[in-house]
């Protein structure tokens, strides 16, 4: 049967990257259709991963850990819009998986690090830089970031805060009379797969932080310093970011960018799909196929599997979905799939099923499975 599938997963946090999860999927089309064309496009919704899910050049550079020690990131630099670009992981400098599970704290965590990848990009001549804000362990309101571009953050005292724990929790005013100059003539853009607002209960400390190890008093001092944080803001650059959808994500880091910045937020999975000419792909397909770890009510809020699907809708292509978890609200993702399935087929423990050599297996099975029955209705 000659049938062109495209399979667009993002990975499956934990157990396999989202190019891992393709080739097992790919495997199983081919023990059930082997006259089929496929084709593997990992992707990514503006979190870790987003870099392997794009064409470049890797820029290695060494920076600072969420504790400040050092190590080594990198860059992505890369073409956007027609304009060199530079595509900056924070996870990479910023990372709740830099850190052990008795180091996470968002009270002693910064962004540090990232500013210093910003700055190297900067150095080099990038006037266009893409910031993907997912899988932070910070809750700095990126004051950090700021700090390695130059800002000067002062405490209630008029004290410079030093660049060594959460500067969020001392800050009472700052300058930006010495920052790097490129910034101001550069277009920064954050991708985000979350539009969170800066503070508040749907905010960066109430939503996020007990994910990265935050106490229930200490969210509440950490959601009392964003409020002053988003003063500080509106005050100086007339950005009230409470109103900018995403300011909180990533601890906070969109506001910093959409303030101090001067950038814009936008949806990840979209920034994604665009830089890997994925429409072009679904044009050509017969079937998509696409899918993440847990698929639920969640995976509306800018998930990769509901991006795919909405564009494949688009073009009226039939799309599947498989993840390692289904949630009891699937049904609100229906309208969006002709079938969502998950790839549990022993009955495992967690840690047993997210084994990549176990998930490798059942994504293979699974979706050989799903492509025998496809190729009974042709």
């Amino acid at each position: 049967m000659s049938v062109n599938i495209l399979i667009a997963p993002d990975s499956f946090k934990g157990s396999l990257s989202a190019e891992k999860v393709g080739q097992a999927m790919a495997e199983g089309i081919k023990k059930a259709v082997p006259d089929a064309q496929v084709k593997v496009v990992p992707m990514a919704d503006g979190g870790e991963g987003t870099i392997a899910a794009l064409n470049g050049t890797l820029r290695p550079l060494t920076v600072h850990d969420p504790l400040m020690r050092q190590m080594t990131a990198s860059y992505l630099a890369m073409e956007y819009e027609g304009e060199p670009a530079a595509l900056i992981e924070c996870a990479e400098s910023s990372g709740l998986t830099l850190l052990s599970d008795e180091e996470r704290s968002p009270m002693t965590t910064n962004t540090f690090g990232l500013g210093e990848q910003v700055k190297a990009a900067l150095d080099e001549g990038f006037r266009q830089i893409i910031i993907s804000l997912g899988g932070s362990a910070t809750n700095d309101g990126g004051f950090g970031m700021l700090q390695a571009l130059g800002w000067k953050l002062f405490d209630n005292c008029r004290n410079e805060i030093n660049c060594a724990g959460n500067p969020l929790l001392e800050i009472a005013s700052f300058s930006d009379e010495e920052i790097y100059p490129a910034i101001r003539e550069t277009r920064f853009l954050a991708a985000s797969d979350v539009m969170n607002p800066f503070y508040g209960s749907d905010g960066a400390a109430f939503v996020f932080a007990p994910q990265k190890g935050a106490a229930e008093e200490e969210v509440v001092l950490l959601d009392q310093a964003l409020q002053k944080a988003a003063c500080l803001f509106q005050r100086v650059y007339g950005v009230d970011v409470q109103k900018v959808k995403g300011s909180g994500a990533a601890g906070g880091l969109g506001g910093a960018i959409a303030a101090a910045l001067g950038g814009e937020i936008v949806s990840g999975i979209d920034t994604v799909i665009q830089l890997t000419g994925l429409e072009t792909d679904i044009e050509w397909a017969d079937l998509v196929i696409t899918g993440e770890g847990s698929l639920d009510g969640q995976s509306l809020l800018g998930k990769v599997p509901v991006g795919v699907a909405k564009l494949a809708k688009q073009h009226r292509k039939p799309v599947v979905a498989i993840a390692g978890r289904l949630g009891e609200d699937i049904e609100a993702l229906h309208p969006y799939f002709d079938g969502i399935f998950s790839i549990q087929t022993d009955c495992l423990t967690i840690k047993q099923a997210m084994h990549p050599n176990t998930a490798a297996r059942q994504a293979r099975q699974t979706t050989e499975q799903l492509l025998r029955l496809y190729a009974l209705q042709k």
